[in-house]
């Protein structure tokens, strides 16, 4: 039994098991195990890959299972199995049928022949045709993996067409951007360092942000010595439309773990004031991390709760107010899997409440002439547009500005929803407001 599948089934039980994020567990081993570099491709496939694909490889698999009630670990055993046959080919059939007949041999003795059984008829007869599958909607969320509930909800939203490409996007591998820090360093100076590196990149619609190809970028002394943010272009888009300038006052009340807050920081090239809220410590330490690393002392972190900044914060007290707003974040699935199956409608409908609690504060902080940048890393309208007409309705001295989407070449009337518009960017919501004089 190859490690590579042990720490695989590892990270999956855990992420699946106990809410634990693909992301940060991955990066974890990644970072404790000197793997090969085959090796950490293979890993990082099994693990994205199973969860990613996780709701067709049950529908392939029910079909040999059937009602038999089976331990969650070894149904994911037969997940990353059958996950490795059908959408995997240079590894042959009978090495993963072994490989995952001795990690339930591990696990559980007794439930290897059962996982023997079920991989070997598999491969005799083959999978479940989805196409059988008369219901075009059921039929989408079983092929691309998603929650019928919430391919439902898009289709309402969005339409079949749109939430059928959205479905499929998020099943593709992200790209990994990296924001080049202009404070410290010229941009040509900091190309130059990659190139040093070896490592190879495309250039993006924004001059600080460009798309590299090597992931290995977090391992560099570009990245120790703080001369680049990793930070997906959508995201990177959000400081741009709030427009920071130099001796402002401004504040990010949901700041953690500081991309945006430090996109601005260096915007307003480390002068005027940045406060950078969060409701937990350990979020506000990683915000003066990476405050520390790109050299900017203009950013003021600040334990605080976002429903009640008015405590701390006299109101009209700063130019730009960015509310980038707890979220479903169905907009970064493609990044962290597992949220398309963590979250439940009910989830929503709690996450709005949130969202208008935060912005009843946040409108109080703008002053007269400011502006204030409401964003989501998701895709739905009752968080993003629906939240453009609760600000407009509730608080009539803000207008949408469409300036600054201007600026950047995106058309827009004051709000944009982002669906790989700009180099195939994780999927983001921008809306931009100005308060009347």
């Amino acid at each position: 039994m190859t490690k590579v599948r042990k720490l695989a089934l590892e990270i999956i039980n855990q992420v699946l098991l106990e809410d634990a994020y693909s992301n940060l567990l991955l990066s974890e081993v990644l970072n404790k195990y000197h793997l090969k570099d085959v090796d950490k491709r293979l890993l990082t496939e099994l693990v994205y890959g199973t969860i990613t694909y996780l709701l067709t490889l049950d529908y392939y698999l029910s079909k040999y299972i059937g009602s038999k009630k089976v331990d969650d670990v070894i149904r994911n055993i037969l997940r990353m199995a059958v996950y490795q046959i059908v959408y995997l080919d240079r590894i042959p059939n009978h090495a993963i049928v072994n490989e995952a007949v001795e990690l339930a041999k591990e696990y559980k003795q007794e439930a290897s022949s059962f996982v023997n059984g079920v991989l070997r008829s598999f491969l005799r007869n083959g999978i479940q045709d989805i196409n059988n599958i008369s219901d075009d909607v059921e039929r989408l969320a079983i092929s691309t993996s998603h929650p019928l509930w919430l391919v439902r909800m898009w289709v309402k939203q969005y339409g079949y067409e749109l939430t059928e490409k959205v479905c499929k996007l998020n099943n593709q591998k992200p790209h990994q951007y990296i924001r080049l820090n202009l404070y410290k360093d010229t941009r040509e100076n900091i190309l130059k360092k990659l190139t040093e590196y070896e490592i190879k990149y495309e250039e993006t619609t924004l001059k600080e942000v460009i798309r590299v190809l090597d992931e290995n970028i977090a391992h560099t002394s570009l990245y120790k010595d703080g001369l680049v943010y990793i930070q997906d272009l959508s995201s990177s888009h959000v400081a741009r439309i709030l427009d920071p300038k130099p001796q402002e006052s401004i504040i990010d009340v949901c700041a953690a773990p500081g991309g945006k807050t430090t996109h601005i920081a260096e915007l307003m090239h480390n002068d005027g004031k940045v406060y950078a809220c969060d409701i937990h410590e350990h979020k506000i330490e990683l915000i003066k991390e990476h405050q520390e690393r790109l050299g900017l002392s203009c950013i003021k972190p600040v334990l605080c709760d976002a429903r009640k900044l008015t405590d701390i914060f006299p109101p009209q007290s700063f130019n730009r107010v960015l509310v980038d707003a707890p979220c479903s974040g169905f907009g970064v699935i493609r990044r962290k899997p597992e949220i398309k199956y963590n979250k439940k409608p009910t989830d929503l409908d709690e996450i709005i409440v949130l969202q208008k609690e935060i912005i009843d504060e946040a409108v109080k902080l703008v002053k007269p002439n400011g502006t204030l940048v409401y964003s989501t890393c998701t895709l739905n309208k009752k968080e993003n547009e629906k939240m453009v007409e609760y600000i407009l309705s509730k608080y009539p001295t803000f207008k949408l500005d469409k300036e600054p989407f201007e600026k950047l070449s995106l058309n827009s009337e004051g709000f944009i929803q982002l669906i790989d518009q700009i180099d195939d960017a994780d999927i983001f919501f921008i809306a931009c407001f100005k308060k009347d004089a």
